[in-house]
């Protein structure tokens, strides 16, 4: 808590940073005060410090945001971007969940987070060893009607793929691109789609993996994962 308000009021004008108080007064979470601590705006004490590094990865995101520039708040379960030009008193632009990338891969927050309907972007984050990060942006993905071509058909038997395959989609083996299927509808030449089955094993540096292949060759990586088609398209902040 900063409770001098001359420096509580520089710091929050400083990219909407902490939460305003009564008497002037500024609540910090712990990614904020580990940022203004290396930005040189406050100094924390030293078993402080090595309190709030609990939280490093989310620290990490963070500082990674707000030196590009972006206005980031820290909420429960993840951090809430704003996109440059986008007022703080609205809903957010994205709402950030962070992986690890040795981590097995889990969905269910990102699941309950599509399924909650909102307009604001759902962003993975994916932090490697050397807290580099990468950034995607997940959508679930619903798969209209469509037909096949004359003369074409499907060439993989998976009951995983009936539901694509009963809607008029040509599957066909992904393994030249490393995943396994490429889908085609009735308009494209080559496939839009090349989607992945995930199983229990994998990590999230799998789907890094399999998503910097399908960006390679401009195609959308949809991750098959338990009775949900979720997409994973790489993003810049």
């Amino acid at each position: 808590m900063i409770i001098e308000e001359k420096l509580a009021a520089q710091i929050h004008n400083k990219g909407h940073t902490g939460i305003p108080q009564k008497k002037g007064h500024l609540f910090l979470a712990p990614e904020e005060a580990l940022y203004c601590n290396a930005r040189g705006d406050i100094q924390l004490e030293s078993k402080e410090i090595e309190k709030f590094s609990e939280k490093n990865l989310s620290y990490v995101i963070y500082k990674d945001l707000k030196e590009r520039g972006l206005v980031v708040k820290v909420v429960d379960y993840g951090l809430r971007l704003y996109d440059r030009q986008i007022s703080v008193k609205g809903p957010a632009s994205a709402i950030i969940l962070i992986k690890k990338f040795e981590n097995i891969i889990d969905f269910s927050d990102i699941i309950e987070e599509l399924g909650k309907g909102l307009e604001r972007r759902v962003q993975i984050s994916i932090v490697d060893s050397e807290n580099s990060a990468v950034y995607y942006v997940a959508k679930f993905v619903s798969w209209p009607q469509t037909k096949l071509k004359d003369d074409a058909k499907s060439s993989v038997d998976d009951v995983n793929m009936k539901e694509l395959i009963d809607k008029g989609y040509q599957i066909n083996s992904g393994l030249k691109f490393g995943t396994h299927y490429r889908v085609y509808n009735y308009e494209s030449k080559h496939a839009p789609w090349l989607i992945q089955k995930i199983d229990d094993s994998m990590s999230w540096l799998d789907v890094t993996r399999m998503v910097r292949v399908g960006h390679g060759v401009n195609k959308t990586i949809v991750l098959a994962y338990k009775g949900y088609w979720i997409s994973f398209d790489w993003i810049k902040p």
